[in-house]
């Protein structure tokens, strides 16, 4: 649920900092897409990429029925498949907001197509099922007289004819009687007309021969009427009178004899059933689709205006009002037929009114959910953005403001015609702001609206001269449709946001520029195009220069798309690419990933780029300060911090930081006190991560609590830490920090109940963590099928909990190890560190210190043994595992270790004298000697070494003399191993 509750980046909705973007169905595709392959960048990307390919497709489906040819559909298709300015939406993962916005919203447009056309069926369908049924009793007992009357006449006509063909048959049949031998066929004549005379009187053959002949009647009749009316307006009207009784009469027959037929084939309520089923949900189809699109991204909400043109369009189509009735539906008053068209066009404004009506509740209730979750529990509460973001919105003349703001929509207009110059951020100084009317820029906005105003006056004109809306005008309509709408929330026209160009809200506008492009291919094709005697050269030569020209654009397009896409193969390869448009911003960024990268003094040299495009940059100055002071330049970077400071007061995490450089220096320690304890008073409203901004408040009070323990102040630092638990640690790392910090506060003035207390909080805490992760992997492991990357992404986030959960367990077991009573407890937190961490070199550390103080030698040297394999490098573990074999007289394996010691420090005079007394206690005095010299080398006047050496020298001398061997290192004044020495002790 938390999906409804936060925006886009992670701050809670309600929070002064939000940036308001609430789309919580992008960030769910982003939990998917976690499940389903963890932190691997290929699978984001290649969904971008299908969405895309949908939202082609979709708009290839859409184009279908309002441009004619073919190929120009298609080119339509492809310029929006292959434009530049999609670059960012499909590279970056974040444009994923914009590829859902736009795919819901043409699924939306289709969907009020498909219902617009079933609404269509459906009409008609009722509209003769109505008309059909209009008719009163005294017509239809009228009519019933005139048919059985012209029954009866047709069936004496008929009757009268057989008669006369019979008669015929029966002369003949007689004539052959008398000379059978006449003639050869007169036999095989009399059989054939026998058959007939009894078949001319069958039920079948009689049935076939009427509707032989009235079907041969209707199609005569129809070729009759088309001739009529064509030529009515020669006719005088008595004339037309007389052919159209004539017309009436002969289609009588087909009429009345196939209306029995359709009155027993077909079913009334079936089709109208059929038909609004599939009107509604082709329309709920399309509401559900626009009001998900909201959820994606705020320009979704262009949907239901999108499908409001449609509509719009449709209804005001010219010829929709004017369909002939059937032909044996029609009446035959005149002025019937004109009240039926009248009805008709009652009936479509009706369903076109209520669908629009239907329309604008959905998009009212959208409008109020988004402006509900907008500013929570307040409806006008807009973003806050800073002035860096769009610093022409911050500027105090209104005039600037006026024609700069009007001159961005044709900036935009410009990008999508010729994408030449693209940036991943256009914020800050990247357009300078238009603040004269003779400013140059000027022109390029007037001739850019109007060029709008006489495309939408034409399409007006064309609309009221023909009486609707054709074909080609509703392509103009839609194309403007989708290049204005989406713009709108983006335009800063109505609210300002928080940049001043983003090529990624040019998405769905770019839809628009593709149809405005095919709108005009499409019009200079019928205009080349001859209706009488075909195209002429200058028309081939035209079309030919135009496609030319539209070929060779996709071509450039496509190859300027590849370019970008290279641009952002890489974050280095992206921010170098934008330093021609905004080099402040992309010096800032390089420079941070060059420091990353260990490149300090191109981090440098880009940082100071950067300020020197724009001085007043914060973040800029905070990072430059970061890089400093990890060379050691405390001075510049305290004055860096400073400067970071100055520029944004509310910057918590310099003030964090200065305090601890100051803190590190001798006689600051007041000076850092002040940093630390304004860091934990600032004020956290409208900063843009909140998290942080806590995160660093709290560090802030840790901090200034050790301070305050350090000089001997510990209940002021019990308090402190107090303060910071009240404030809620904003992570596990972090809760240990403060409960360990209150454990030895409280340790420090002797109350060992709380210190104990604490120390097992934070045991209990970070198992607790460590219960939800083993939760959430269980419920990605039963409900996702992972691949093999995706497991070790899991166990990675697990092996962190589980670190934490040991470092909490070895503190707590070293504070019970001061205990001597209570050295079980401690031994069996030691034991469970073990389990949980096996390969934890710093766990077997710590035992072996723990069983060494406690008298058990031998037991911590074999700990100490498997640290120094678990970390070959570490010095500590290394020396520490000879020194204890050598206390158990384990001189050879000790030997093996000191040698590995000496490799790691070489210039450690503590390891030379270690090995030179333990090879003189094993008679290998040679080797001890030059031990003992290389120690001297490194510290010419250490007295161990030297009284060792004496030693050796004397018992060389008297090696002839006696065989027992002197006494080294063996006690506490002469031996180079003390405690201290022996161990190394470590922090967890």
């Amino acid at each position: 649920m938390d999906l409804w509750r936060h925006d886009f980046w992670g701050t809670r909705l309600e929070h002064a900092g939000s940036h308001q973007s609430w789309r919580p169905l992008c960030v769910l595709s982003f939990r998917l897409n976690y499940f389903w392959s963890g932190l691997n960048p290929k699978s984001y990307h290649v969904v971008n990429v299908i969405l895309h390919s949908l939202v082609t497709l979709c708009l290839t489906l859409l184009v279908q029925p309002i441009i004619r040819r073919r190929w120009i559909r298609w080119i339509v298709s492809l310029a929006f498949a292959v434009h530049p300015i999609h670059c960012e939406a499909v590279a970056s993962i974040v444009g994923r907001a914009e590829l859902g916005a736009a795919l819901h919203t043409l699924v939306a447009l289709l969907a009020y197509r498909a219902h617009l056309k079933a609404r269509g069926r459906r009409r008609s369908r009722y509209q003769a099922n109505k008309e059909a049924a209009s008719n009163t009793k005294e017509d239809r007992r009228q009519q019933q007289e005139e048919e059985e009357e012209e029954k009866g006449d047709e069936e004496r006509q008929r009757i009268g004819k057989k008669r006369k063909r019979i008669e015929s048959l029966m002369e003949s049949t007689t004539r052959a009687h008398r000379n059978p031998f006449e003639n050869r066929q007169s036999l095989l004549s009399l059989f054939i007309r026998r058959v007939t005379i009894c078949c001319c009187w069958s039920h079948p053959l009689k049935k076939i021969q009427y509707r032989v002949t009235s079907l041969t009647s209707a199609s005569n009749n129809l070729h009759k009427r088309d001739q009529q009316q064509q030529r009515r307006h020669h006719q005088p009207d008595d004339q037309h009178d007389h052919h159209h009784q004539q017309k009436e009469d002969g289609d009588e027959f087909a009429r009345k004899r196939w209306r029995s037929n359709d009155k027993k084939k077909t079913k009334k309520d079936e089709p109208l059933k059929k038909g609004f089923g599939c009107c509604c949900v082709y329309l709920w189809t399309s509401l559900t689709a626009a009001a998900s699109a909201i959820l994606w991204k705020e320009t979704g909400m262009v949907a239901i205006p999108l499908c409001a043109v449609m509509e719009l369009t449709q209804h005001f189509q010219v010829g929709s009002t004017r369909r002939q009735l059937p032909s044996n539906r029609q009446s035959s008053d005149r002025s019937n037929r004109h009240l039926v068209q009248q009805e008709r066009c009652e009936n479509k404004k009706t369903m076109a009114y209520g669908n629009l009506t239907l329309l604008g509740a959905v998009w009212a209730g959208q409008l109020g959910l988004r402006m509900y979750m907008l500013g929570g529990e307040s409806t006008t509460a807009l973003p806050w953005f800073a002035a860096a973001d769009n610093p022409v919105s911050r500027d105090a003349s209104l005039l600037t403001r006026t024609l700069t703001f009007l001159h961005l929509p044709a900036f935009n207009f410009g990008l999508l015609l010729w994408p030449a110059w693209l940036s991943f951020d256009w914020s800050m100084d990247s357009i300078s702001p238009v603040t004269r009317f003779n400013d140059p820029r000027n022109v390029a906005t007037f001739f850019f609206y109007a060029g709008l105003a006489a495309l939408l006056t034409k399409t007006l004109n064309q609309f009221k001269e023909r009486g609707g809306c054709r074909k080609h005008s509703k392509l103009i309509v839609t194309a403007l449709s989708f290049l204005v709408l989406p713009f709108l929330p983006a335009s800063n026209l109505f609210f300002y946001v928080g940049f001043v160009v983003a090529e990624r809200v040019l998405y769905m506008p770019s839809i628009g520029f593709c149809l405005l492009l095919g709108a005009g291919l499409e019009k200079t094709m019928d205009l080349t195009q001859s209706k009488k005697c075909g195209p002429t050269k200058r028309d081939k030569f035209i079309r030919l220069m135009l496609t030319t020209c539209f070929g060779a654009t996709l071509i450039l397009w496509s190859v300027r798309t590849f370019q970008r896409n290279g641009d952002w193969s890489s974050e280095e390869q992206l921010y170098r690419s934008g330093i021609p448009i905004n080099p402040a911003k992309a010096y800032g960024n390089l420079a941070a990933i060059l420091a990353r990268e260990h490149r300090q003094a191109e981090a440098e040299h880009a940082y100071r780029q950067a300020l020197a495009h724009r001085p007043n940059m914060a973040e800029t100055h905070f990072n430059l300060a970061l890089l400093l002071q990890s060379q050691g330049r405390h001075q510049e970077a305290s004055s860096s911090y400073l400067q970071s400071i100055h520029y944004r007061p509310n910057l918590a995490a310099a003030y964090l930081n200065l305090g601890l450089l100051l803190s590190k220096q001798q006689g600051q320690h007041e000076q850092a006190v002040h940093w630390l304890s304004a860091c934990s008073q600032l004020d956290g409203s409208g900063v843009r991560d909140p998290q942080a901004h806590r995160h660093s408040q709290i560090q802030a009070l840790v901090s200034w609590g050790q301070l305050e323990l350090a000089r001997g102040h510990p209940e002021t630092s019990i308090q402190l830490y107090k303060q910071a638990i009240r404030r809620t640690p904003t992570n596990l790392q972090q809760v240990q920090l403060v409960y360990h910090s209150l454990a030895e506060a409280y340790q420090s003035v002797g109350n060992y109940l709380e210190s104990e207390r604490w120390f097992k909080a934070a045991v209990d805490q970070v198992q607790e963590s460590n219960s939800r992760q083993q939760q959430q992997a269980n419920t990605r492991q039963q409900y996702n099928k992972r691949t093999m990357k995706t497991a070790s992404s899991g166990s990675d986030g697990l092996q962190t909990s589980r670190s934490d959960q040991v470092a909490a367990h070895l503190t707590y077991a070293r504070f019970l190890a001061k205990n001597a009573s209570r050295h079980d407890e401690a031994e069996q937190l030691f034991r469970q560190a073990q389990l949980m961490a096996p390969t934890d070199p710093a766990v077997y550390m710590l035992t072996g210190q723990f069983l060494l103080e406690a008298s058990r030698p031998r037991e911590a040297a074999e700990f100490f043994v498997r640290a120094a394999h678990l970390a070959p490098a570490d010095f500590e573990a290394v020396f520490n595992a000879a020194t204890t074999l050598r206390e158990v007289k384990e001189l050879d394996r000790a030997e093996l270790f000191y040698r590995k010691a000496v490799q790691l420090r070489p210039d450690d005079v503590t390891v030379y004298r270690n090995l030179g007394a333990l090879l003189h206690v094993k008679g290998q005095w040679r080797e001890a000697e030059d031990n003992y010299q290389l120690a001297l080398r490194l510290v010419p006047n250490d007295r161990v070494t030297l009284t060792n050496l004496n030693r050796l020298h004397q018992l060389v001398a008297g090696r002839s003399k006696s065989q027992q061997q002197p006494n080294v290192g063996v006690n506490n004044n002469s031996s180079p191993l003390t405690p201290q020495q022996a161990t190394a002790t470590t922090e967890s």
